[in-house]
């Protein structure tokens, strides 16, 4: 039974210099409505993606609004979201109700477009609605005329894939690249709060971020301007010799763990590995830098004792630290993106407006071409319209 209040959400005036960006781009691109086409959204349900419902209202209206269960799972954040759109948003709280959820959506969705002769163009983060398509509605795929992903983990998990509906991204646009700069930055303060929170200061300390790509590079970075001790760890000999060039510390495989304060996933893949996490000392830092819960071995975790010493950390014993003593590591979020947090403050709206930009021209691009099954990038004009608007913006205010 929910027992928290009923809430009105209201907006607030806005910020004096806050663009009206993603109307703008509406206006801009003059999309039309598409009456060959039903929507569907699987995202982070944050106000930026309300501010891109809202842009595309009369447009592009969505069948229904699914949160992903590690960012939007909260009943504070279905009340607000259901008080602005009803029934159509669902927040499932774990990923077994998440995929129960989105099996539904799609069914009846799909079910609508056959009825009314529509196709379905579905808006997606990290590869979950990809998979489940070809699990278990590849009798409909001809009703799918695509899905749009954001994220390099969704278009990984979509290239393993014998796809055959078109996948369109823009995981990899430039855009992308500055937003997930500034992703790491946020990674890094973060933690940097964390440690705090518990009496410490990550400065002096050291610090082991495996993947050294745009998000883990970024990390780096803004640890290093908080003065910890970096050390970048990939196994692409490009990556580590542009991070060193870059004047920092990396190398193919790690050195001796065992000194590290800090560690952050950031590979797109299981790189805190079991045989990593035995190698940790006491009291060390655990955090993921990656889409979903993908960087770090919890179950190896789970396995041993553990206990919350923060709202955001639980630090699980070992009985093989130094002779004999008791290890602890300290794993953030539950090991989900530190960036997820609560009260995090992840990545300035203004950016990340930007790359739901670019969400609506590939979506705009799904319901004007036809599109071969694969995985399709964002083209440069598409990237270029988006930044025009957002100069354009910015130097008249």
């Amino acid at each position: 039974m929910n027992t928290l209040p009923e809430t009105t959400f209201r907006a607030q005036p806005a910020y004096a210099r806050r663009a009206d960006y993603l109307p703008a781009l509406v206006r801009r691109l003059d999309l039309a409505r598409s009456e060959q086409h039903r929507f569907l959204m699987v995202a982070h349900l944050f106000d930026d993606t309300m501010r891109m419902i809202d842009a595309l209202a009369g447009v592009m209206d969505f069948d229904a609004i699914i949160g992903v269960p590690y960012s939007s799972g909260s009943d504070a954040t279905r009340l607000k979201w259901q008080s602005c759109y009803g029934d159509r948003v669902q927040c499932p709280k774990t990923e077994t109700e998440f995929r129960q959820v989105l099996a539904g959506a799609l069914q009846k969705s799909l079910l609508a477009c056959r009825n009314s002769g529509q196709k379905l163009v579905i808006q997606e983060v990290g590869g979950y609605v990809v998979e489940l398509l070809h699990e278990r509605f590849q009798d409909q795929l001809d009703l799918v005329e695509g899905v749009v992903e954001i994220t390099k983990q969704g278009v990984w998990r979509a290239d393993q894939l014998p796809l055959r509906i078109p996948v369109l991204h823009c995981a990899d646009s430039e855009l992308k690249r500055l937003e997930a700069a500034r992703c790491g930055e946020t990674i890094a303060r973060c933690l940097d709060g964390l440690m705090r929170d518990l009496g410490n200061t990550l400065a002096g300390r050291h610090a082991t971020v495996f993947g050294a790509g745009w998000i883990g590079f970024g990390v780096a970075r803004a640890l290093r301007r908080l003065d910890v001790q970096p050390v970048l760890v990939d196994i692409n000999p490009l990556k580590v010799a542009e991070a060193r060039l870059s004047g920092f510390d990396a190398t193919l495989s790690p050195g001796d763990l065992g000194r590290a304060d800090l560690v952050v996933g950031a590979a797109g893949r299981l790189s805190v590995t079991s045989d990593v996490l035995r190698q940790l000392r006491s009291g060390c830092l655990v955090a993921s830098a990656s889409s979903r819960r993908i960087e770090i071995d919890v179950e190896f975790l789970e396995a041993a004792p553990g206990y919350d010493i923060h709202p955001s950390i639980r630090a699980y014993h070992f009985a093989d630290g130094p002779a004999g003593q008791d290890r602890q590591v300290c794993l953030v979020n539950d090991g989900y993106p530190a960036n997820f947090i609560p009260g995090s403050g992840s990545v300035a709206d203004e950016i990340v407006e930007l790359i739901l930009g670019e969400l609506i021209v590939l979506m705009a691009d799904l319901t004007t071409y036809t599109y071969e099954p694969g995985i399709h990038r964002l083209d440069s004009e598409g990237e270029a319209a988006c930044t025009q608007l957002w100069i354009e913006q910015r130097d008249g205010m």
